[in-house]
């Protein structure tokens, strides 16, 4: 293993993070923020919930000798995964953030240094891990960690009007000088040019988990019935826990930045045939789908993109009342593309519908756990690499 310029292999160590150590790399990371108190007490806060409580490891490199001096950082959470290479499983992979070099130790290597280790020990309980950057593609791939470019569907509104792209029908009207109506969590909507009314139900935090059990069903029975092959076949599952630990940050930076507290988290259909989960992006300006469901009764094509068309017009009027100029969702296949092409093409004055190869920014990268001796390399296939994934 190469050693940093300017220090030793005797100068460093590496090890999974005291509590005190966790403390002082979070305050070194804030140093680097806008807002460094703000950063610390999400980050805080977001260790109170399921998927960080138990799964979140941290590691360091710190000089020998002087644990309080950290050189490098980052943390990892574990999350189930499934896998298909011939038989169906379910396994673990991790999700990598926050790597951090303490600024006076950059350009010598650290980070690079620091993940060798870490590859080391995620290969000890996992079968892979990912990374989520806005840059240094190639630096990552030099690491193992292996770029997955994919597209992304943006649906800007072409202005911000008060009234909604769908139009509740059922409400009735309101009396002049009262105050704004809390909307109710389900709503018969008439979408712009159609005549009839569709059903469209909002989703609350306490509607999701039955729906993320439903769609783990949906999605092993999807990796059991995958034909062998010479591919294997990965997805992070949609647990629960994890849709709402990035829920929960959308909630934390949307009461700070707006004092208003997010009500719903998606759609669905009124036939419960399909439904899609969001989260507001308050620093970023936009609304993120984080997943799509079609669930068994939506076989037909007609069927998945008439539901995509109208909860993606829910999405947008969620995102009006909030003011985002945007909804965004990564990579699309053909019946939510069709979908999306159909909003824009149902609202032409007020949505245009825009496919790019961005991902917002957040290049994703997938290394996966290394064969042993004498056993052939698999292409590595990342089914469902949705927003959900994000960390």
């Amino acid at each position: 293993m190469a050693q940093p310029m300017g220090l030793t292999l005797d100068d460093i160590v590496f090890d999974e993070a005291t509590p005190e150590q966790q403390r002082i790399a979070l305050e070194l990371r804030a140093e680097a923020c806008t807002n460094p108190h703000e950063f610390i007490e999400r980050e805080r806060h977001l260790t109170q919930h399921e998927l960080t409580r138990s799964d979140c490891r941290q590691w360091v490199l710190y000089l020998k000798g002087y644990p309080r001096q950290i050189i490098a950082s980052c943390e990892a959470i574990r999350q189930k995964i499934l896998v298909s290479d011939g038989t169906a499983r379910e396994s673990y992979g991790y999700t990598i953030r926050h790597v951090f070099t303490t600024p006076v130790w950059r350009r010598l290597g650290m980070a690079a240094y620091l993940l060798r280790y870490v590859k080391e020990r995620m290969d000890e309980d996992s079968e892979c891990s990912v990374f989520f950057s806005d840059s240094g593609r190639e630096y990552y791939t030099g690491l193992g960690w292996l770029a997955y470019q994919g597209k992304q569907a943006n649906l800007i509104l072409l202005s911000l009007p008060q009234s909604p792209p769908l139009t509740p029908i059922d409400s009735p009207p309101q009396t002049p000088g009262e105050g704004p109506r809390p909307r109710a969590p389900s709503f018969s909507y008439r979408p712009t040019g159609r005549a009839d009314a569709v059903t469209v139900d909002l989703l609350r935090l306490e509607d999701l988990p039955l729906l993320c059990k439903q769609d783990n069903y949906q999605l092993s029975a999807r990796f059991r019935d995958m034909p062998s092959g010479k591919k294997t076949h990965v997805a992070f599952a949609p647990t629960y826990a994890r849709l709402e630990w990035q829920l929960a940050r959308a909630e934390f930076d949307a009461v700070k930045m707006t004092g208003k507290s997010i009500t719903y988290k998606g759609a669905k259909t009124g036939n419960s045939r399909s439904w899609l989960y969001w989260a507001h992006d308050i620093p970023a300006k936009k609304l993120r789908i984080l997943r799509i469901v079609h669930g068994v009764e939506c076989q037909t094509k007609a069927q998945k993109v008439a539901d995509t068309q109208v909860l993606l017009e829910a999405a947008l009027a969620e995102a009006k009342e909030w003011g985002l100029p945007r909804v965004v969702l990564w990579n699309p296949d053909e019946d939510v593309i069709t979908g999306c092409k159909a909003v824009g093409n149902r609202n032409t004055a007020s949505v245009k519908v825009v496919f790019d190869q961005q991902m917002g920014g957040c290049v994703p990268s997938l290394r996966w756990k290394p064969s042993e001796p004498g056993v052939p390399v698999r292409v590595i296939e990342w089914e469902d690499n949705y927003g959900y994934c994000l960390p």
